[in-house]
């Protein structure tokens, strides 16, 4: 089905698609709020429980696949706990089929968002990554009156609806939270940078681990922070992240002082940092 999909996808869903990523939907928000002529309102947009909502119905009847597999495929039902289900609505997210399917599901939403703009003759675009998305207009009027109640019935006909807690209207100078990161205009240049929450969230995360291992060896304890470092660093390492590195780093040594001071609970805290915190070039060359 993945050639299906690619050929009736939005050219800006970047979502479980191949060669695409979050940094690709990233850039292309950048593309279009980074000048002083671009969009200043942003409607962040969630579709509420996508993969449980989509209506089978809207499936069989527009998804160009056997019609007597797709059906024998969506209501197969599922177990839990030893207990059978019937599924009579939605696609189980971690099916292997699940994210074609919404991909085909919320094929057409760029061209709809698009086809407002050539009537109103404004200037708006579409960024989406699975039940994510962004829609960028010059006039929060615009967005309001003219692309949400046209996006509603979109979904609605497809069983879907939007998730009034996550869904927003916002100025680009206040900013918005889009795939874990921030964009913001501050004195009109747009800066990108890694959102509060999922910075928060990370070191949560850290400080959670490294508290319910308070004997762990400390060669494991590196192989395993190691991985979770590299991968978080990655991910933010095309936006402006110089400074939430820095403040990362100085919370990560005072998680790891701590856990080394109670480790030893009988040692000084210089005995402490010359065992765990001193740089050693023979062992280093070793």
């Amino acid at each position: 089905m993945e050639p299906i999909s690619e050929t009736v996808a939005d050219l800006n869903s970047y979502g479980f698609r191949p060669n695409r990523s979050t940094a690709d939907a990233i850039a292309q928000c950048f593309k279009c709020l980074c000048l002083k002529r671009s969009s200043q309102w942003v409607l962040e947009g969630d579709i509420k429980a996508c993969f449980d909502k989509i209506g089978h119905q809207w499936l069989i009847d527009n998804i160009q696949l056997d019609k007597r597999i797709l059906k024998q495929w969506l209501g197969c039902g599922y177990v839990d706990k030893g207990l059978f289900y019937k599924t009579a609505e939605g696609t189980p997210q971690g099916g292997i089929i699940s994210p074609t399917l919404m991909l085909l599901t919320l094929a057409g939403l760029e061209q709809l968002v698009k086809s407002i703009a050539c009537k109103t003759g404004n200037r708006i675009n579409f960024i989406g990554y699975a039940d994510d998305f962004v829609i960028t207009g010059s006039s929060k009027e615009v967005l309001v009156n003219e692309i949400k109640p046209q996006l509603i019935g979109f979904l609605q006909e497809r069983g879907l609806t939007l998730s009034d807690e996550k869904t927003h209207i916002t100025h680009i100078n206040d900013g918005f939270d889009f795939l874990g990161f921030n964009i913001r205009k501050y004195n009109g240049k747009l800066l990108i940078k890694p959102s509060k929450s999922n910075v928060l969230s990370f070191l949560s995360n850290l400080r959670e681990f490294i508290r319910k291992h308070p004997t762990i060896p400390v060669n494991d304890l590196i192989k395993i922070l190691n991985p979770k470092l590299r991968g978080w660093a990655n991910y933010y390492r095309h936006c402006v992240a110089k400074q939430v590195f820095g403040y990362v780093g100085h919370q990560l040594f005072w998680l790891l002082w701590h856990w080394a001071v109670r480790r030893h609970p009988s040692k000084s805290k210089d005995w402490v940092r010359r065992k765990y915190f001193s740089f050693n070039p023979r062992s280093h060359d070793d």
